[in-house]
């Protein structure tokens, strides 16, 4: 009796902890949406300065889309592989191509606008990846469901089976149904 209250309370601890991490997963996942589709608008805005380089043959506008096109490329593979080098490197690249873009010619508000949301972002990013990592140590990745939990214990419990069941089970199989031997 005792056992199975001790049981329930452990089983109740799983499940919040499994809830807590599953509402984590979720948030990262959400994030990584949200910062997909940034990194999506900054190649948008480096194939939109190529066009202005053709047009205007401003070194800095191909400078930008090098960035920004590196910023992206370094970025999606951040999202992809969940590896915070890159999503360092993919930081810099987004921060030194707003730099450029908006403050070679001198001081602009909106430069100092995207620098704080990119910034914010390639931040968050990183952040991200970091819980990723903590939650991929976890037990339950990625689901984080108590029932799979329960699923794989009862598995492997039926996995292991009593060492004098199997030597009887083998004494059934060699044994003969008839006495003509003796």
């Amino acid at each position: 009796m005792l056992l199975k209250v001790i049981q329930e309370m452990m089983n109740m601890e799983h499940e919040e902890e499994y809830k807590q991490n599953r509402t984590a997963m979720k948030k990262i996942k959400k994030e990584d949406t949200m910062i997909l589709i940034i990194f999506a608008g900054c190649l948008a805005m480096a194939v939109w300065m190529l066009v202005a380089f053709f047009i205007t043959q401003n070194k800095m506008m191909l400078l930008s889309f090098v960035l920004g096109a590196a910023a992206s490329v370094t970025g999606f593979f951040s999202l992809y592989r969940k590896d915070s080098a890159l999503a360092i490197a993919a930081g810099v690249l987004l921060l030194a191509t707003i730099a450029v873009m908006f403050f070679y010619d001198g001081f602009s508000l909106l430069g100092v606008a995207e620098l704080a949301v990119f910034g914010w972002f390639a931040a968050r990013n990183f952040l991200n990846i970091k819980k990723y990592k903590w939650l991929e140590q976890q037990e339950g990745f990625p689901q984080f469901e108590p029932k799979l939990r329960e699923y794989d214990t009862e598995r492997e419990r039926r996995n292991l089976s009593d060492p004098y069941a199997e030597k009887m089970e083998e004494r059934q199989r060699n044994s003969t149904d008839s006495m003509d031997e003796l």
